[in-house]
């Protein structure tokens, strides 16, 4: 079995109409308004009309999507909960 290697998270956008994705982990939900992913960086919600998925592959995360694209929302990593940001408040 060969071990997925991470390779970051990267974003192309081309006229508010075509993103290029990596360092794609699970696509959580999809439909024409919306597309939610987890990313290498955290939760990424994609809002528009007609969205639409060109290419998926989860083994290189990869993901082409098409559709006219109203906003990109990235959700603040919530991995540990707030007891993860008293940590890191009290050891900065």
């Amino acid at each position: 079995m060969v071990d997925k290697v991470s390779k970051g998270h990267r974003l192309v956008m081309e006229n508010r109409e075509q993103i290029a994705l990596t360092g794609v982990k699970k696509v959580q939900s999809f439909d024409p308004k919306e597309i939610v992913l987890e990313t290498e960086l955290g939760i990424l919600s994609i809002k528009g009309e007609q969205l639409g998925i060109k290419l998926l592959n989860l083994e290189e995360g990869k993901i082409d999507l098409q559709g006219h694209v109203g906003a990109l929302i990235y959700q603040r990593n919530t991995n540990g909960g707030s007891r993860q940001g008293l940590m890191n408040r009290i050891f900065r």
